[in-house]
């Protein structure tokens, strides 16, 4: 990331004029790709968190203190920059919300062929994106959240035993499309449950024990990789 100039001070923005809004405000008028400087005099990881998630995972920051305070660098991500391990499967997540809904809509509009091949696509996604879990992220958990680890492998088999029934009923013909839409409402009540929990109590292990391997760097890729084979 380069550097930027001039640098915010957040302690001399006018009393009535909340930081964490003003902040916001600005990055919202920012283009994707650019950055602002700002500088904190108390430790800004809590409010860089809730900014992260107004701004839609797109932001990449470093903190850098200066015995006063913090100097700190934000940056939002252009679409052809590369996403870290979480982000890469937060969005993964993202998609795969968004094609649930899709299909809801096809089933609203009694459009049975979409609603089934967007059924079909979905379940290949996310038997995909957990067999990637299971084998390559899964190991990384561990040491540190074995328990975590076992239940998020559990709720991986539910929810491709729900996916089994899914792909059973979008193999009848259109009157089952009362039971497909119960199916899906089912399955994205789980993944709501299920991408939650690994997001906020998963994911920061996964980052820590990735950022001390060796081979960071291509077990990343190789996760970039097979999403996108998958989508």
């Amino acid at each position: 990331m380069t550097s930027c100039c001039p640098v915010l001070d957040l302690t001399a923005l006018p009393p009535d004029i909340a930081p964490y809004r003003y902040v916001y405000a600005r990055l919202r008028e920012c283009a994707p790709g650019e950055s602002l400087c700002l500088w904190s005099p108390e430790e800004p990881g809590l409010f860089l968190e809730q900014l992260q998630h107004q701004m839609r995972h797109t932001l990449v920051w470093s903190m850098t203190p200066d015995g006063r305070g913090w100097l700190i660098h934000v940056h939002i991500r252009s679409e052809e920059e590369a996403l870290p391990l979480a982000d890469t499967l937060r969005r993964d997540h993202e998609t795969v919300d968004h094609r649930v809904v899709a299909i809801m809509a096809h089933l609203g509009r009694a459009d049975w062929p979409q609603a089934v091949e967007a059924t079909l696509r979905l379940g290949r996604a996310l038997r995909a994106h957990i067999d990637l879990e299971n084998e390559l992220l899964a190991p990384l958990g561990l040491n540190q959240a074995p328990e975590l680890t076992a239940l998020m492998k559990r709720e991986h088999d539910e929810i491709v035993a729900q996916l089994d029934i899914l792909d059973e009923v979008a193999g009848r013909d259109q009157e089952a499309c009362h039971e497909l839409d119960t199916w899906l409402g089912l399955l994205a009540a789980s993944l709501n449950k299920h991408e939650y929990r690994e997001e906020s109590l998963l994911f920061p292990h996964w980052t820590r024990a990735l950022a001390l391997r060796p081979d960071r760097d291509a077990l990343l890729d190789t996760v970039r990789e097979r999403l996108a084979a998958a989508s």
